[in-house]
C-alpha cells in the first residue's frame, strides 16, 4: 500500500512536466518557424486573408518578408483561401479588398507557379510583402518561399519608386 502511495505521488508530479514536452507537430512547427528566422523572416498570427473589416480573429500564420524601402506602401491580396474577392489573372486565385498595381502581374504569376501548394495567398501590406501558409510542409517549402519573396519585393518596390 506504500508503495502505490509513492507511486501516485511521483505520477502526480511528473504528469505536469510531460504537458511540457513538445509534440511532433509542435516541434516541427518550431523547426519551421526557426529557419525561418533565420532565413530574415517574419512569421506572425494574421487574419485569414479574405476577411472582411468586422473579422478580426488571427487564425493564420504568415510569413513576411518587411520592405527594405520604408516608403513603399502597398496594400492588395491575391489568395485561393475563399470565393471571396473577385478573380484575377491566375486560375484559381482571387484579388480581395485591392489589387496589386498590373506591372507585379507577371511576377506574381511566376512566383504563384513556384510556391509549395499549401500557400493559401499572397498580401502586401504596411508591413511588408508576405504569405499565408498553413505550415503543413516540409523545410523546402520555407526556403523556397523565402528565395521566392525577395524578387517579388524588388519588383514591388521598383514600382513604388
Amino acid at each position: 500500500m506504500t508503495w502505490l502511495l509513492i507511486l501516485f505521488g511521483v505520477a502526480l508530479v511528473c504528469s505536469p512536466l510531460m504537458w511540457l514536452k513538445q509534440s511532433p507537430h509542435q516541434r516541427r512547427v518550431t523547426e519551421l518557424r526557426r529557419l525561418a528566422s533565420s532565413l530574415t523572416l517574419q512569421v506572425s498570427l494574421h487574419r485569414r486573408p479574405d476577411a472582411r473589416d468586422d473579422e478580426l480573429r488571427l487564425e493564420c500564420i504568415c510569413y513576411r518578408l518587411p520592405w527594405t524601402d520604408s516608403q513603399c506602401r502597398q496594400d492588395w491580396v491575391l489568395q485561393n483561401y475563399s470565393e471571396r474577392g473577385w478573380d484575377s489573372h491566375c486560375s484559381g486565385w482571387r484579388w480581395f479588398g485591392n489589387q496589386a498595381r498590373p506591372e507585379l502581374h507577371e511576377i506574381i504569376a511566376e512566383t504563384i507557379g513556384k510556391m509549395p501548394e499549401t500557400v493559401s495567398a499572397i498580401i502586401a501590406n504596411s508591413a511588408g510583402i508576405g504569405v499565408i501558409w498553413d505550415e503543413r510542409g516540409e523545410v523546402s517549402d520555407v526556403q523556397a518561399i523565402s528565395e521566392l519573396l525577395p524578387g517579388l519585393r524588388q519588383k514591388a518596390e521598383e514600382i513604388c519608386l
